[in-house]
């Protein structure tokens, strides 16, 4: 039998209810704060997760940018040793020097020689430059006659003749212009030059 005035009862339970409604508003907070709190060590693993995986694709993608380099370098060097083993493209280069130093007389001088690869519709083949000093127009021509009378020189002409002085001593530059065609078949001397003798 409870003897407390009705309005106390209904004090007493509205403690009770509000007491419950706290109670469940602070474990609803809780609740969120734990789901909130495990979202963001989630997301923390994930974007961690992600930038390692960024790396190793950079990684992955450097070593097969490497890869590519290397095989573009291994493609053009066969394809230069299958071309050079290719005996119709082989070029005698020591005969061909051997030969210009045997033409060249004592009184010329050869400071360069430049050989360029020239391909066109005309056919394939070698652009020369020869330059240098000699004593004399007359030496620079005899020896651009004798180039032109020697198998494989073609086209050979004098670009230029023009006054040098060499150690105080007056002297006469030149360059010299020639072309080699390689479609056509052509063989060099192999004289061995000897210095300060006969050959």
């Amino acid at each position: 039998m409870n003897l407390l005035p009705e309005q106390y009862v209904e004090r007493s339970k509205n403690k009770a209810r509000s007491g419950r409604v706290a109670v469940a508003v602070i474990c609803t907070l809780c609740a969120l704060a734990a789901v909130a709190t495990h979202s963001r060590l989630a997301m923390n693993t994930a974007v961690a997760g992600l930038v390692t995986t960024q790396a190793r694709a950079n990684s992955a993608l450097e070593v097969e940018i490497d890869a590519s380099s290397l095989e573009n370098k291994k493609a053009k060097l066969e394809s230069f040793v299958t071309r050079y083993a290719n005996e119709n493209t082989v070029f005698p280069m020591g005969d061909l020097v051997a030969t210009i130093t045997n033409m060249i007389p004592d009184e010329m001088t050869l400071e360069e020689l430049s050989l360029d690869i020239i391909e066109s519709d005309f056919g394939n083949g070698i652009s020369g430059r020869l330059s240098g000093f000699a004593e004399s127009d007359e030496r620079i021509a005899s020896f651009v006659s004798a180039m032109q009378n020697e198998n494989p020189f073609g086209s050979v002409s004098m670009d230029f003749s023009r006054s040098r002085t060499i150690r105080d001593q007056r002297a006469r530059g030149f360059r010299i212009s020639f072309r080699i065609d390689l479609d056509k078949s052509w063989t060099v001397s192999r004289t061995v030059v000897s210095v300060g003798g006969e050959e």
